[in-house]
């Protein structure tokens, strides 16, 4: 297999252990202004990609001619355990991209790209200084306009204003025009991609005035022309909304006439206290993530009233933030309920700390038709009895290490699934958590307690076999690692189940049923 060089050119890399990501670094620099960038080295660029495809092209690059430091992190990131995430390539240079590089750029996912216009329109220049700018026009709608005015004189007004015409203030591309502001650009949030995917969507144009918050800028200056549905403003800042504002810049060319955004515009001396303290105010309101916008949803209030159905209101299913808990014993938020899902019935324990994908692109995995309040309730009994029996694991940094518990639980989802009843009980809980409760924890526990030291024999050899080394927080986010330690105690407990068929989970169970029958 024909892979580039890794060492032509400047490499370098990180791993986002979060979101399962393997971001690779190249730059190119020219001292000579105004030089082109063609595609071969783009071609390369993206050819080194191979390194990181599989187990085989890491240790290929382990054992080349590739700079100490470079293999170093290879070894360090445990890049080898990571073959199964995604790799985005970014590639910087200070020259200018030609058609051939353009193009080719086009024809390649995952890639990111910025050459002298991109810094010069979107990075250069960083301003912390305060910058007073000469007065600008901006038109308004015709639309109606809400004034609001204090008796010491402030004045604020808030309008509808195309963003285009926003995008006319000085100062967004230096960043001065956000010098009041909290924070400048925060790179590719949820939120910023959500604005620019509407900006390139020019049928959601006339809808954007809906979906966004709006612009705050104070300013010591405003002026009006309704007669020509224009403003003036003179010495403005944006205290709130910068990631929109940059957003909107660096997506110019999309922008219509159609896109109108919600401006409110205060005018004061810039140096008042009250500057500062509309800022806080401005950028400190409660933030809504996506597990907040699924609050509403008709899943989640199924969910809540099964809940309610099942336990008497015993039992709360937290689907909004606030909701009170008083009156009842127990408690399960819905992040928890996605976390539990996740590990016990889609065997993903190493995806429960990617919390995005939890409530967005893996809900309707999660949530399906096929989980009620039952299996939900079920799987949390599982979490407990690890947790509460954690003790049991020879490995303290683990015993209350999320994703562990997580993993934990998993695993005795899976030897459930290795018996009939077990199988059964997991497909149907509702008898197992209700009248036969105590039985059903009992045999939970007997299993766990069955099978840690199986499992502290595993992570003590892996650990063995690793120089000592157990990297906890990063091997129960690794694929491989989770199928393979699934798999050897599953094996394990397959042998012990053979040497002792009273140890099997229907055999277990059965026993307490009948022990509680007698008694």
């Amino acid at each position: 297999m024909n892979i580039p060089d890794i060492n032509s050119g400047n490499y370098h890399f990180t791993v986002n252990e979060e979101d399962e990501i393997i971001y690779i670094f190249q730059s190119k620099y020219s001292p000579t202004d105004n030089q082109s960038q063609g595609d071969n080295d783009l071609r390369n660029f993206i050819g080194a990609r191979q390194w990181f495809s599989d187990e085989a092209s890491v240790d290929r690059l382990l054992n080349s001619t590739a700079c100490q430091d470079l293999k170093s992190l290879v070894r360090g990131k445990n890049i080898k355990d990571k073959i199964n995430y995604q790799v985005i390539s970014i590639f910087v240079t200070n020259k200018n991209f030609n058609t051939h590089a353009k193009e080719y750029i086009e024809t390649v996912e995952h890639f990111e790209t910025f050459d002298c216009r991109d810094l010069f329109d979107k990075y250069t220049y960083f301003a912390d200084d305060e910058n007073t700018f000469p007065a600008k026009e901006i038109f308004i709608t015709n639309h109606s306009k809400i004034d609001y005015n204090l008796p010491d004189g402030t004045i604020s007004k808030v309008y509808s204003i195309k963003a285009n015409e926003l995008i006319k203030l000085d100062g967004i591309q230096d960043r001065t025009l956000f010098y009041k502001n909290v924070r400048y650009g925060v790179g590719k949030t949820r939120v910023n991609k959500s604005i620019k995917n509407t900006i390139e969507d020019a049928n959601e144009h006339n809808n954007f005035f809906l979906y966004h918050n709006g612009i705050t800028i104070v300013c010591q200056s405003l002026n009006e022309d309704l007669s020509n549905n224009k403003i003036s403003l003179s010495g403005y800042a944006v205290i709130n909304g910068c990631q929109s504002m940059l957003t909107f810049y660096e997506n110019r060319n999309k922008l219509s006439n159609n896109l109108f955004v919600l401006v409110k515009i205060i005018e004061l001396n810039l140096t008042s206290s009250r500057v500062k303290k509309i800022t806080y105010f401005a950028n400190n309101q409660n933030s809504i993530g996506l597990k907040d916008l699924r609050s509403n949803d008709s899943v989640q209030r199924s969910l809540q009233r099964e809940f309610e159905e099942l336990f008497s209101n015993q039992v709360l299913y937290r689907r909004k933030k606030g909701e009170s808990d008083e009156g009842y014993d127990e408690c399960i938020e819905k992040d928890f309920a996605a976390q539990l899902i996740k590990s016990v019935y889609l065997s993903k324990p190493h995806h429960t700390h990617l919390k995005q994908k939890l409530f967005g692109e893996d809900y309707p995995i999660i949530f399906s038709r096929n989980i009620n309040a039952e299996k939900i309730y079920f799987a949390s009994l599982l979490y407990s009895i690890v947790k509460d029996n954690s003790s049991l694991l020879d490995n303290e940094k683990i015993r209350n290490y999320g994703l562990s518990l997580f993993f934990f639980s998993h695993i005795l989802a899976c030897i459930m699934r290795e018996d009939d009843l077990g199988t059964a009980i997991l497909k149907n809980p509702h008898d197992y958590i209700t009248t036969n409760k105590e039985d059903t924890i009992n045999t939970l526990q007997k299993m766990w307690e069955l099978i840690t030291p199986d499992i502290n024999l595993e992570i003590e050899e892996y650990t063995t076999q690793n120089n000592d080394f157990f990297d906890y927080k990063n091997l129960f986010k690794n694929n491989s690692f989770i199928q393979t330690m699934t798999n050897k105690i599953k094996s394990d407990y397959t042998r012990l189940i053979r040497r002792s068929s009273e140890d099997s989970f229907s055999e277990i169970y059965n026993s307490q049923t009948n022990s509680n029958q007698g008694n």
